[in-house]
């Protein structure tokens, strides 16, 4: 009886001590080391090329990013939620609008601009504030009568023969890497 005391009290006086003393070097002894390689820095040089994508399978996404973020930008109206959202979803209609104009040839390129315009104005009006009722209902039924003229005169099958072949040139995307300043430029300044 009095072994199992002395050795209970041991024990406890053990894990005591051990917990006191810590295990950070055992800890250290089981962690992993860092590697030591090359870091790969990522390439920021804009490079002209063709797209991976036919013309006629860009117009395609851009006319269905369109139609989601006009769906969306109703629903956001109809639902009164938050204005960013709005701004978000009037700002990409109009971005993917302006590149569905950029894959048309003449005729319906200029077609397409007053409706451009129309979202543009809708875009200006979300953005100075969260629209009331009466000025949201309105903006609804502008972008559901412009929704449905863009289906019917702009849609994928009736766009098909005036969307740019691959030879000819259509406007880059501006994208980040383009935008970044250039390094040679900055070092002689």
């Amino acid at each position: 009886m009095k072994y199992l005391k002395r050795l209970g009290l041991l024990l406890t006086l053990a894990v005591f001590v051990l917990n006191l003393s810590g295990c950070e070097t055992l800890k250290r002894k089981f962690t992993r080391k860092p590697k030591a390689g090359k870091k790969i820095s990522p390439v920021l040089v804009p490079q002209d090329y063709k797209g991976i994508y036919p013309n006629s399978v860009l117009y395609d996404n851009h006319f269905i990013y369109w139609r989601t973020w006009t769906e969306d930008l109703m629903d956001c109206l109809a639902n009164e939620s938050s204005n960013k959202r709005q701004v978000l979803g009037a700002s990409r209609a109009v971005e993917d609008l302006e590149r569905m104009q950029d894959l048309l040839k003449s005729p319906k390129k200029e077609a397409l601009e007053p409706h451009i315009k129309v979202y543009e104005r809708v875009l200006d009006k979300v953005r100075l504030g969260r629209p009331n009722d009466a000025l949201a209902d309105s903006l609804w039924h502008d972008l559901e009568t412009q929704r449905r003229l863009i289906i019917r005169e702009f849609g994928p099958k009736e766009a098909k023969a005036f969307i740019l072949k691959e030879e000819e040139p259509i406007k880059p995307i501006q994208t980040i890497e383009q935008s970044l300043p250039d390094k040679k430029a900055q070092e002689n300044k």
